[in-house]
């Protein structure tokens, strides 16, 4: 196929096709939407050149110069553990991973990835994609907020749902779309940064790890979502996951056709508090901690998923934990509320 130019309006991948099977580069662009977009008129700076090849034609010459394990990302989730072989040495660096028979061709000189693999590949096609553009993301002055987020049906402004892992970021973005009131807009990160004076809030594609005890709460969504037998099955525990495919879970749910839109507000929950649902707003003194606060941002430069293959090295050396200023000084003016307890509709008999 021609090369496909994809943006969300500061992260830019050239997508191209040289194998004989589409599905990947269609499910890629599946999982992208609508938080990328194919680039009308001028070009911008490519970050990512991407090219999908069979995984018949990564040649054994270049499987054999692989001998270095690298470790890409190591979870719970199954199939999201995700190791290689790789040549480390080379200016164009190999990778490959010979349980799922998926290469890499990396030339670091033009951010160029030759990825080679079928649609067992998915995982590890998405995860370069994602992570690689998390970096990006955040050496070009985004911040990465570990954020849910909805948008007001009627007012088009931004929610969004902050906090660590288990303050309830996915029950309550659930809750406030079950309302009626919001459309859910993004799943697990919010990309932050500022237009016009205005902070800008974009979406970020995932893969969606959604609570049994959530599942329970929604038991409508756990059957669109094909996981019903699941959530009845109280052997399983309240505690555990499951993985949703991506875009069964979003057309479960009311979504937002954009992937860009201003922020207004950020609610921090926290559902495991005891009784029914309490709403405050917080004070500039609460704000400012919350913002210093361990967990509600993330650094993509510290993470092994976004900086293995090197292809922003050396420039991520140079990045750090840190907030932009302008963005924090604008973050400290929108509205902020916490969100305790469990909401009436969500608590299961």
């Amino acid at each position: 196929m021609p090369t496909a130019t994809l943006s969300n309006g500061r992260y830019t991948i050239a997508l191209s096709l040289y194998g004989t099977d589409p599905a990947l580069a269609t499910r890629l662009r599946h999982f992208l939407t609508p938080y990328f977009s194919d680039v009308d008129g001028a070009i911008p700076e490519i970050d990512l050149r991407l090219s999908l090849h069979d995984a018949s034609a990564f040649e054994q010459r270049w499987i054999d110069a692989c001998v270095s394990q690298v470790t890409i990302r190591e979870t719970d989730a199954p199939g999201f553990t995700l190791r290689v072989l790789t040549n480390q040495g080379a200016p164009l660096q190999y990778a490959w991973d010979a349980n799922l028979r998926v290469g890499y061709r990396i030339d670091k000189s033009r951010r160029s990835v030759d990825f080679y693999g079928e649609q067992n590949a998915f995982i590890h096609l998405i995860e370069l994609v994602r992570y690689y553009g998390l970096l990006v993301e955040q050496a070009k002055g985004s911040a990465i907020m570990h954020a849910s987020a909805v948008v007001e049906r009627h007012g088009g402004n931004v929610i969004a749902i902050g906090g660590v892992k288990g303050a309830g970021k996915t029950t309550t973005m659930l809750d406030l779309v079950q309302s009626g009131d919001y459309l859910y807009f993004s799943g697990d990160k919010l990309l932050l940064d500022m237009v016009d004076g205005r902070i800008r809030a974009r979406g970020w594609p995932d893969y969606p790890h959604i609570g049994i005890g959530t599942l329970r709460s929604h038991p409508r969504l756990a059957e669109r979502l094909g996981l019903g037998a699941v959530a009845a099955d109280h052997t399983i525990a309240d505690t555990a996951k499951r993985l949703c495919v991506p875009e069964t879970m979003r057309a479960a749910l009311d979504a937002w056709p954009s992937g860009s839109g201003l922020l207004s507000t950020v609610i921090l929950p926290d559902v495991s508090a005891p009784g029914t649902l309490r709403t405050q707003s917080l004070d500039a003194a609460t704000i400012e901690q919350a913002l210093q606060a361990p967990g509600l941002f993330e650094w993509p430069h510290r993470f092994i998923t976004s900086t293995w293959h090197r292809l922003l090295d050396p420039a991520y050396g140079a990045l750090t934990d840190t907030v932009p200023p302008a963005l924090v000084a604008a973050l400290e003016q929108v509205e902020w509320l916490s969100r305790t307890g469990i909401p009436r509709q969500s608590v299961t008999a």
